[in-house]
């Protein structure tokens, strides 16, 4: 039997959560540093050169996405191009050197939030810290519909290696197996969330009907979320 199972997709109202400083990404956002408009203007062209999103649109990217990989004219394409511009230090289904990262969403918020608590939470612990209150992010409502997703819904060896953790390497070799195919993405059961359901959307395109949702508050106390 081929692995992963391939099959298509119709998920609507599915929810990924942005920290807020990210979610509405302003380009003025450098307007306090500076004392005037040239000297704002300067700044922002300084942080574009830098800017992976920038560089993809400008043709530079320097892992080599170009302005054909992402999209244009539709609702908060900043958003949706960020997230594939942008591959920082890797996650499940990209590494820090893939062309391309991915929209990772969830069924629900629930779900959603698990994950991004679980992150937050390690993040916390690397800079000796176990609390912190009120943390912002955006919810950010989107439709996958697709006909070539992988499903990894065998309990397979090679499915539960993809599930790891502690670990992405297996994970991260399927996306790029799945990239080089012009594969759709990936539905998986949620690591941080047991009755959840993520999703990997690995073409930029086929993130769709994007809308603001909820600005959800995290509270962690003790290494631990608060709800």
């Amino acid at each position: 039997m081929r692995w992963p199972r391939i099959a298509p997709v119709a998920l609507d109202d599915t929810s990924r959560l942005i920290p807020g400083q990210y979610a509405s990404l302003p380009e003025h956002a450098l307007a306090d540093l500076a004392d005037d408009d040239a000297g704002r203007d300067n700044l922002i062209r300084l942080a574009g050169a830098t800017n992976a999103r920038l560089q993809a649109q400008e043709e530079r990217h320097p892992q080599g996405l170009s302005r054909a990989d992402m999209v244009f004219g539709v609702p908060y394409s900043k958003i949706i191009n960020a997230s594939f511009a942008y591959t920082g230090q890797g996650a499940r289904f990209h590494s820090a050197t893939s062309v391309r990262g991915a929209w990772y969403c969830a069924l629900d918020l629930r779900t959603a939030t698990a994950e991004v608590a679980y992150h937050r939470i390690r993040m916390l612990a690397e800079i000796g810290r176990d609390a912190e209150a009120d943390i912002p992010y955006r919810q950010f409502i989107a439709d996958v519909h697709a006909q070539d997703f992988a499903w990894l819904d065998d309990r397979s060896r090679r499915t539960r290696a993809c599930l790891d953790p502690d670990s992405y390497a297996a994970g991260q070799a399927l996306g790029e197996e799945l990239r080089e195919r012009d594969a759709g993405g990936v539905v998986y059961p949620a690591v941080r969330d047991p009755e959840g359901t993520n999703v990997a959307v690995l073409q930029p395109s086929l993130v769709g009907n994007v809308r603001y949702g909820e600005l959800v508050l995290l509270t962690v106390e003790d290494g631990r979320l608060i709800q």
